[in-house]
Formats: structure tokens, sequence, C-alpha cells
């Protein structure tokens, strides 16, 4: 339970990723997307650049490559623009960098293996109950960022960005 939902955010984190380099021309750099200043009629025009090129408000008026047309009355530039594919990249890369430090572990920062009961019949016909170690380790439970059972409230909120989605597991909510 605990691995899928951390593989399900992994997931959806390259989906992200992917689809802001897909979006990038020539998909190796993050574009940076700005408007370019009012157009006849009140359209905004959203223009794309290189994500390695510093461009000011006043380049944007002529430079780059269109990206979108919008209507600028209700002000979907303004979010168009602030979510660009170099922005993507960077929360992808935050988004990583909480999720390695909330994946589950073990409590005791070391491999834990279960216990468990077997019972045997003697020779005599007693029965004997013998603790067992088990072969393999149990899986990692335990959130050592929060010390709190795995997955820990963290993730759940993490992964609920994409409860929309799918794969969403169900009981992360």
């Amino acid at each position: 339970m605990t691995n899928d939902l951390v593989e399900f955010i992994e997931a959806r984190l390259a989906e992200d990723e992917s689809l802001a380099s897909i979006i990038s021309a020539g998909a190796y750099a993050p574009q940076v997307w700005r408007v370019k200043p009012d157009q006849p009629g009140g359209w905004r025009e959203i223009r794309a650049f290189d994500g390695g090129i510093l461009v000011g408000p006043s380049q944007a008026a002529d430079a780059g490559e269109l990206v979108a047309v919008v209507p600028g009355s209700r002000e979907q530039h303004v979010h168009i623009t602030r979510h660009d594919p170099a922005r993507v990249v960077r929360e992808v890369a935050a988004k990583r960098r909480r999720l390695e430090r909330h994946k589950p572990d073990y409590a005791s920062g070391r491999v834990e293996y279960g216990q468990h009961h077997e019972v045997y019949r003697r020779e005599d016909g007693k029965t004997i109950e013998v603790l067992v170690q088990d072969d393999e380790p149990r899986p990692p439970n335990w959130c050592r960022t929060c010390a709190e059972p795995a997955p820990c409230r963290e993730l759940r909120n993490d992964a609920s960005v994409w409860s929309d989605h799918p794969d969403y597991p169900e009981w992360a909510v």
C-alpha cells in the first residue's frame, strides 16, 4: 500500500516532467513564457523563449515563438505564463526532493524482519511452539521524517493533487 502511493507519485511527476519537455522546443531546455502586450481586440499573445536566455518584458513584444493567443478579459494569460515549462520542471524537482524525504523506511533505520509462530509435534506427541524469524524482510512502513506510519500525511497530501487521475488510490484520501 505504501509503495503503491510512492510509485503513483513518481509516475505522475515523470508525466509532468515529460510533458514540460515535450512542450519546450527541442526538449533540451524548459521554455520561459512571456505575454506580449495588448493586441487589438483585447487578445494576448503568449510567447516562448529558451530557458537559458534571460528575456525582459520589453523584449517579449517582438521575439519568441508563439505559444497561444487568449482573450485578455479573464486574465488567463497570467495563469498560463505562470505555469510555463521551466516552472513545471522546477516544481517536479522540488516535489521529488520532498518525496525522497518522506519515502517509507524502517523505524529503526535497519532492515526489519517479521516473526511468526510455528507449531511442531514431537515424536512423543507433545507440541511445541517456536518463534521463528521470517526469511524475507518486512516492507518499510514508517516515515522517518514525520515519525508516523507510512504513507504519512505529507505523502497523502502531495498525492491528492492528482485525485482526478484514474490510478489515484482511493485509500490515499
